[in-house]
């Protein structure tokens, strides 16, 4: 999926030179309908798509069943690889690209595609907990394997390799922290993609904590086991049909509540009733709680009040454009003004999908777009990929 049509052809040829059959899509809507039409084997997905974010599709592609198994590397002009690893890519690269990194980057999809037997690493050291894990995680194509302390998973990563590794913050030996420490440091150990596995939310300073120990690394939390599921067979890239169907039920239930939304705080900007109740019949039930604002101003005072109770501060504002007394845009510049709310992701809706529209949108601040009848899938998409994490 890629609109620079040159670049695109480099990819195709290089392909096809690996006996790799291509399709070419160079928007985000022509993608999505090929990847579910073809069931490609794997996707090369650039970020800048003119129609929509290559995020969002990406996140539309990990999200449908259908899709969500196919290994996903993305090429950007733009630094978005956290994002990217923690929407579920398996590689990261920034434009300008040599031919020798698009060889390597497609060579390494061609070995995961050959690799059938997937393993796990579990570092857990209660034997109850870490044998129903076992249960849980493994299948006919699933090998998990076992270690009780921090020196035994490292005996583990000396000696061979894993696609993923499950990880119990606390341990007898030492601290999870310290493990990852450990691995970040020294090359002698396989540093597989880290799902630390929690009975308790992660706070932010955990998580920066976490993520100081390597940037190109994925640490997620999972607090109950259909979350830990869901995310152990989205790393694994695992065929959702071909699950067995025990494990398709936990899949569903993992995905009625949104992990991204759960407990999150939405300021819903606009002055149509019928929408912000649709916006909000769409957000509540996956979790989120709504503030409303019928204007610009209104949105302002709420920001403001929302900044003197830290447990009620707004996580991301959805922005009508056309409102009275102060439209979205002016508001969007406004919030922009004000350092504290720098970094607030605001996803503008525009009454129409014209080009000057969008640009404006973003010239004001908006970190994105979309444009009315609002799309719900594609609404929860650019949500997910714009949540703070």
């Amino acid at each position: 999926m890629e609109d620079d049509e040159p670049f695109a052809r480099i990819v195709y040829d290089l392909a096809r030179e690996l006996d790799f059959q291509c399709v070419i899509a160079t928007t985000a809507e022509e993608g999505m309908a090929a990847a579910v039409q073809h069931r490609p084997s794997a996707v090369v997905l650039d970020v800048g798509l003119p129609d929509h974010s290559g995020l969002s599709v990406l996140d539309r592609l990990k999200h449908d069943a259908r899709t969500r198994h196919i290994p996903v590397h993305v090429v950007s002009a733009h630094d978005y690889a956290q994002t990217a690893l923690a929407l579920g890519a398996v590689g990261y690269m920034l434009k300008p690209v040599k031919r020798e990194q698009l060889v390597e980057a497609l060579e390494r999809l061609e070995t995961r595609l050959e690799q059938r037997l997937r393993r796990v690493l579990i570092v857990e050291d209660d034997a109850v907990q870490l044998d129903s894990m076992r249960k849980l995680l493994g299948t006919h194509d699933v090998e998990t394997v076992g270690a009780g302390t921090a020196a035994e998973c490292l005996e583990r990563l000396r000696g061979s390799t894993f696609d993923c590794m499950v990880l119990d913050l606390t341990l007898p030996d030492a601290s999870g922290y310290s493990l990852l420490e450990t691995l970040s440091r020294e090359d002698a150990y396989s540093f597989p993609p880290v799902i630390v596995y929690t009975g308790r939310d992660l706070s932010a300073d955990e998580e920066q904590r976490l993520r100081r120990y390597s940037k190109s690394i994925i640490i997620k939390g999972a607090r109950s086991p259909e979350r830990l599921l869901d995310e152990v067979t989205l790393f694994l890239h695992q065929v959702v049909s071909e699950l067995p169907a025990e494990q398709q039920r936990m899949l569903e239930k993992a995905r009625s509540r949104d992990a991204t939304l759960e407990g999150r705080r939405v300021l819903v900007v606009e002055d149509d009733v019928r929408n912000v109740f649709a916006l909000t019949s769409i957000l509540e039930p996956r979790g989120a709680t709504v503030t409303i604002a019928r204007n610009g101003r209104e949105a302002l005072a709420a920001l403001e009040r929302a900044l003197g109770h830290p447990g009620a501060a707004i996580d991301l504002v959805l922005m009508d454009v056309m409102m009275p007394e102060m439209d979205g845009l002016t508001a969007t510049r406004e919030i922009r003004k004000r350092d504290v709310w720098k970094k607030l992701p605001i996803i503008a809706l525009t009454a129409k999908a014209m080009r000057d529209d969008q640009e404006e949108c973003l010239a004001a601040g908006a970190n994105d777009y979309m444009a009315k009848p609002l799309d719900i899938e594609k609404l929860l998409s650019l949500i997910r990929v714009w949540m703070p994490r």
